[in-house]
């Protein structure tokens, strides 16, 4: 299954290329991870700072509990704390359980979090040459891509506000790709599967706000290429199965009730998100919004700079207008992006907000991501879809002035937002000053017999549907005997 190519004819340099690109490619690939670990290293104080500064209080407890378990070999059952309304551990969806989770014995909480973002983030830079190799970029589109979706104004402040699910953004690629298998024309029966494990990967890192997003993005792409549907629901079911251990547990037994917040109030404070510098102040509402709490700029925040803005509306608006012939899945991204775009304005996600499964998505500025992910997508995947020599070093010294301005853009708005900064000048929470006394600790409590159920069930069938899928997903044989057609 191999993602669908843009219309450009390749050149033989692309199918057998050198040894001088195969080493400058590399060369990319190791500056891209280089200076991104380097960034992020370097954003958490190398480690060095002790969760104490907004949300971060409680991914600390968090961590204490599941190292605790580690340590003595038991299961997390119940915790002296109730996080979302509920002290049954395994029911909060936002907790690690990936594999990384192993090393946290052997590392102190601030190492863990600068340690698992560069993990999480060399994903990401994977996923982004996945996508260079799928579509056929330059080495400069491929920089611009990690740079302008790793470091923006939206990822920067959420982490540094305590969102550490907000490092399931890195995933975005991967998201994208599996999107773009399944809407393909020609797309095997099979397509869903890696968009189907994408989604599971977003569950295991605690980013559920993150696989909701995406699971909403697909179903409005979807719905621009109704060929699209069945297998949209085939990879959507079936991250929720491998997911199911999660899922059902949350859903069961979250007792905090979400009500609907807002959107972005008007369309000044949704360009200031893009275009304005703006630190950190405590309980900084956007520039008169009236809410049922007061917000932080990092729920509005999506820092891009004028060049990238201006890069991504005029490139995208000439790709969808000339290009759509060479991008077959420029117009379901774009309706999609759109689609977010509408939901994240105002009220209006409001009035669908009573019949989505999950009440938990109440502010719905966060949905914007990924209408500038997918309109960036387009811009990048249109300008370096023209075919000719002209043409290609158009599209790579474009890449790279952007990409100039963009690194001087996020290194001056990262700065107030560093968090070693941040916490030295405001070493405690706001919102969760009952943790700075609390010692995490596990507890032993009877009569949890359907809580234990019915983790332990959704833990049997999650394995089940990883295991099919895994098997489905590497091998053809097996795949060729299954009769359902998607």
């Amino acid at each position: 299954m191999s993602a669908p190519q843009s219309n450009q004819q390749t050149s033989e340099s692309q199918v057998h290329p050198s040894f001088g690109t195969r080493l400058l490619d590399v060369a990319a690939l190791l500056l891209a991870l280089g200076f991104g670990c380097w960034f992020w290293l370097y954003f958490f104080g190398y480690g060095r700072f002790s969760l104490s500064f907004e949300d971060w209080p409680i991914h600390a407890y968090y961590f204490d509990i599941t190292r605790s378990g580690l340590i003595h070999g038991q299961i997390p059952w119940i915790s002296n704390w109730s996080a979302h309304g509920t002290d049954k551990f395994l029911a909060v969806p936002e907790t690690l359980v990936g594999p990384q989770i192993l090393l946290l014995p052997w590392l102190t909480n601030g190492m863990f979090v600068a340690l698992d973002v560069c993990l999480l983030f060399s994903a990401g830079v994977w996923g982004w040459w996945e996508m260079k190799k799928a579509l056929g970029w330059s080495r400069e589109a491929f920089l611009l891509a990690v740079v302008a979706t790793s470091f923006n104004g939206f990822v920067i402040s959420h982490l540094a506000a305590g969102h550490l699910m907000w490092s399931g953004c890195f995933f975005a690629p991967w998201v994208l790709l599996g999107l773009l298998k399944i809407l393909a024309p020609d797309a095997p029966r099979f397509a869903w599967l890696p968009l189907a494990f994408a989604l599971f990967a977003l569950f295991l890192v605690g980013a559920f706000h993150i696989a909701i997003w995406w699971i909403f993005f697909i179903g409005l792409a979807s719905l621009a290429r109704p060929k699209a549907l069945v297998p949209a629901f085939f990879a959507v079911a079936g991250a929720c199965a491998m997911a199911l251990f999660r899922i059902l547990p949350a859903k069961l037994f979250i007792g905090e009730q979400f009500a609907f917040l807002t959107g972005y109030p008007s369309l000044r404070v949704l360009l200031n998100s893009f275009t304005e510098i703006k630190g950190y102040t405590p309980g900084n509402p956007a520039d008169g919004i009236i809410t049922a709490s007061l917000l932080g700029w990092w729920e509005f925040d999506h820092y891009t700079g004028w060049a990238l803005l201006l890069f991504v509306i005029l490139a995208a608006v000439v790709a969808l207008v000339f290009w759509r012939k060479d991008l077959p899945f420029a117009w379901p991204i774009a309706v999609a992006s759109l689609g977010m775009a509408v939901l994240s304005y105002g009220m209006v996600y409001s009035w669908i907000y009573p019949l989505v499964f999950f009440h938990t998505e109440r502010l719905s500025t966060r949905f914007i991501t990924l209408s500038f992910t997918g309109f960036f997508l387009i811009a990048l995947a249109g300008i370096e879809s023209q075919p000719g020599a002209r043409a290609r070093l158009f599209s790579r010294l474009l890449c790279v002035a952007v990409l100039a301005f963009v690194l001087h853009d996020f290194w001056a708005a990262a700065q107030p937002w560093l968090l070693f900064k941040l916490e030295a000048a405001t070493p405690f929470s706001y919102y969760f000053p009952e943790l700075e006394k609390l010692t995490p600790a596990l507890l032993v409590k009877a009569h949890q017999l359907g809580y234990r159920t019915a983790v332990l069930g959704s833990v049997g069938v999650s394995l089940l549907a990883f295991v099919s899928l895994s098997a489905l997903f590497v091998s053809p044989r097996l795949r060729a005997k299954v009769r359902f057609s998607s």
